[in-house]
């Protein structure tokens, strides 16, 4: 089977092809439906966990898809991909491996990055009662998120973006609109006020799956940043940790330190990789996200905005509406067939070195 027939069309598929490979490959899965939300056409909403190896094992690999709901054509491809090329058969006897299939099915099935309340999951791991600050978003939001998207409108925002640009350097824009922000619930890279759903059932699934492991690897799947097709591993580890020279020996030039400043990706706060660190306290974590490119920024940026304005501000019945949800999945998932290959063979060694971790 050529790589791309493994990409799905949309949520439902996609989850018909994951749990139809984990009944071809005998592999058992747990399934949580989510109890309010519901997707695009009104379906029920369900994060699946497929698992692999003795339930006990003290070595594990978690493989994380949809984490940014649109972002999950990618993630869910490469575990169906990889059920269908025989994953399950390349477990060690002492190891385990754990396929989380749309930690955030809400934006999968509805072409968002966010979560049903507009939380951006990856964001969301922070104290609610007392989230961090970003200062820079503040003087910066009506221009990041703006209420409407008049041409006039849009030409003002981006002058005031360019501005704090020229001033302070392209990277410190992206960070101020990319670590996150607790204040502006419209705005985009919302952490969210309250715990999400998606994050207790991951919380959830640390306790219920992986409470054995005393080493465990993460690789969380991601699209987005970067040149399209390329692609780098992504880590909050720090050079000179031991964290960090773990993730080094298993994904090598991949390697990449957000906090050093090596990454496209600007330092975040909230993220899972910080949640994981506390639950597996006393254990070994090597957690790194697989971040694939699609398209330049500012046509992810613009995508992002205005798939947030549109349900911001406006609705699905918006003449725009069509439009702009076409726009985000693009942004996100290039339906082409040179991109699924490429994006596949990144995964498939990723993997591989992952799990040459837990053997």
């Amino acid at each position: 089977m050529t790589p791309e027939r493994h990409f799905p069309s949309h949520y439902r598929a996609a989850r018909a092809a994951f749990l139809d490979a984990c009944e071809a490959a005998d592999v058992g899965v747990a399934t949580r439906t989510h109890p309010s939300a519901r997707g695009i056409d009104g379906e029920p909403l369900f994060l699946d966990v497929a698992t692999i190896g003795p339930r006990d094992a003290r070595s594990a690999l978690l493989l994380i898809s949809g984490t940014h709901g649109v972002e999950g054509y990618f993630g869910s491809g490469v575990q169906t991909g990889l059920l269908r090329e025989g994953v399950a058969k390349r477990a060690s006897t002492d190891g385990k491996i754990v396929l989380l299939h749309a930690l955030n099915p809400f934006g999968f099935s509805w072409d968002r990055r966010v979560n049903e309340d507009n939380a951006d999951v990856n964001r969301n791991f922070v104290d609610h009662a007392l989230p961090p600050a970003n200062a820079a978003y503040d003087s910066l939001a009506d221009a990041i998120a703006p209420a409407d998207m008049a041409a006039e409108t849009v030409k003002a925002a981006n002058t005031k973006l360019r501005a704090y640009a020229r001033q302070h350097g392209a990277f410190a824009l992206q960070a101020a609109i990319s670590s996150g922000q607790w204040r502006h619930r419209k705005g985009v890279y919302y952490g969210g006020g309250h715990e999400a759903w998606s994050a207790r059932m991951l919380k959830d699934l640390f306790r219920d799956e992986l409470s054995h492991a005393e080493r465990l690897t993460v690789v969380d799947f991601h699209t987005g940043l970067g040149d399209c097709g390329a692609a780098e591993m992504i880590t909050e580890d720090l050079p000179g940790s031991e964290a960090y020279a773990r993730a080094k020996s298993l994904w090598r030039a991949r390697l990449r330190s957000s906090e050093a400043g090596e990454s496209l990706s600007a330092p975040l706060k909230g993220t899972i990789d910080k949640a994981a660190g506390g639950w597996m306290a006393g254990g070994t974590l090597t957690f790194a996200a697989l971040e694939v490119g699609t398209a330049p920024v500012r046509e992810v940026f613009d995508a992002l905005r205005r798939d947030n304005w549109l349900h911001a501000y406006a609705d699905m019945a918006h003449p725009q509406a069509g439009p702009i949800k076409r726009q985000i999945r693009d942004a996100f998932y290039p339906d082409t067939r040179e991109w699924k290959r490429a994006v596949w063979n990144h995964a498939a060694e990723v993997v591989d070195a992952a799990l040459a971790a837990i053997a």
